[in-house]
């Protein structure tokens, strides 16, 4: 069944931002790693971090949930002991990642199936860099087997610039490795790291947890991490922050009306570090007016491109890949071009953000110019419906859903659950400010 979207010109009343899927999945495994009680607070739990929840069940982990928005995750006797099943992570590049490296931790290694494997997104940089921890692998299209065959731990060499996971993931594993050779892991960032606040968010999470990593980072983002090994993760109660990365596509709905708008949107902390924080920056130097009310966590967006017509600028999006499809559209409707560069590893996302959202946008009538790391897209002063494909990608999904809001006729979009992976309540939210759905 497809769903309708009706144009709407303006956009009015108050929401709260949804829970954050990076901090969710980290602060679920975070907690997992203690040997003691930890309760979880406001967490996403649907998408890729259901998928997280559900292996960590298949590793004998306690994980109930307490009332609707609470959780107690407790270790077991059989906690992380050999486990001989495969595991579907599915899509979910942070699940896959973070546990290959976690797999060094339990007799025998882990084996994982899922979609992520099919489409060959990047693996193999973490995978060699585990095995100067002590693994092997075996890896195919359809399955990967990750363990840890000796305890010998040498000086870790891994590039930054195709994912931040990697370096997440070796930085979740380093403080619980036992080492016969020394008493700390030294990991070396050869490149410049591409979405560095995704480590800063690692790093926020590891720190509330007890465990201490220094970091030795250049202005380019090269250097390296040290670890003490054999650290103990500390149980902890932890309230999961509100998503930037979710709340980017109700704010860009707001700036984006037609005519006069107010929305305000509860839940989103200015001071942390997700770097998609930077979707209000850069949608003030476009032109919009968005105010922060910085001592209660809220977001006023005051829109209407009558009132407030954006003008496109050129973006660096080497920081925030998951805000690259809404700026897409925010370009489609500001004045002159936007040019988006930085952006070659975007294209090993959930999809292939660039040519998905050149293909999408260029369906609804936009001019846009791809190249291998950018998209330039030029104003369209009309928008024409379409029927949406969003590739299995929700923020492509989102992105598009809400250019659909600005074309002159009605679109469609099918299988919508994929929103789930981040923003479950994103068509009642829009609801609830004004849009029209069928």
């Amino acid at each position: 069944m497809a769903l309708r979207i009706n144009p709407i010109s303006n956009l009015n009343g108050e929401i709260f931002a949804p829970p954050s899927k990076s901090y969710s999945h980290r602060a679920f495994i975070a907690a997992s790693l203690t040997d003691g009680i930890s309760i979880i607070k406001n967490p996403l739990t649907s998408g890729d971090v259901e998928v997280t929840i559900n292996l960590l069940k298949e590793l004998k982990l306690n994980i109930l949930k307490e009332s609707t928005d609470t959780y107690v995750i407790q270790k077991t006797k059989d906690s992380f002991k050999p486990n001989y099943k495969t595991l579907n992570i599915k899509n979910s590049g942070t699940t896959l990642r973070i546990f290959c490296a976690l797999s060094l931790l339990i007799d025998g290694g882990l084996t994982f199936t899922g979609e992520f494997l099919k489409r060959n997104r990047p693996i193999l940089p973490l995978l060699d860099a585990l095995k100067l921890l002590g693994a092997d692998y075996k890896l195919s299209n359809k399955k990967i087997l990750v363990q840890r065959i000796k305890k010998y731990c040498e000086p870790v060499k891994i590039r930054g610039d195709i994912s931040s996971q990697f370096i997440s993931a070796l930085l979740f594993l380093s403080p619980l490795l036992i080492c016969n050779n020394r008493n700390f892991i030294e990991i070396e960032i050869t490149t410049p790291i591409v979405s560095y606040p995704y480590i800063q968010i690692t790093l926020d999470i590891l720190k509330s947890f007890g465990i201490n990593v220094q970091e030795i980072l250049d202005e380019t983002k090269k250097g390296k991490y040290k670890i003490e090994s054999q650290q103990k993760y500390r149980p902890h109660i932890y309230t999961v922050p509100g998503d930037f990365s979710s709340a980017a596509f109700i704010i860009a709905a707001a700036v984006l009306t037609p005519e006069k708008s107010k929305v305000s949107i509860n839940n989103l902390n200015i001071e942390n570090p997700q770097g998609d924080k930077r979707i209000i920056s850069i949608l003030r130097d476009m032109g919009a007016n968005i105010e922060v009310i910085q001592d209660q966590n809220k977001i006023i967006v005051n829109g209407g491109l009558e009132r407030y017509p954006l003008h496109g600028i050129e973006i660096d999006c080497s920081e925030i890949p998951d805000l690259f499809p809404i700026l897409c559209v925010i370009g489609a409707l500001s004045q002159g071009k936007t040019t988006l560069y930085n952006a070659s590893n975007i294209r090993l996302k959930e999809s292939d953000r660039i040519s998905v959202m050149a293909r999408e946008l260029g369906k609804m009538g936009v001019h846009v110019e791809e190249y291998d790391d950018k998209l330039i897209i030029y104003k369209c002063e009309k928008l024409v419906g379409s029927m949406i494909d969003h590739e299995n990608d929700h923020r492509i999904a989102m992105a598009c859903i809400v250019a659909a809001l600005f074309c002159h006729n009605n679109s469609e979009i099918k299988n919508l659950d994929i929103i789930k992976d981040s923003y479950p309540s994103f068509i009642e939210d829009l609801k609830k400010i004004g849009a029209s759905f069928d």
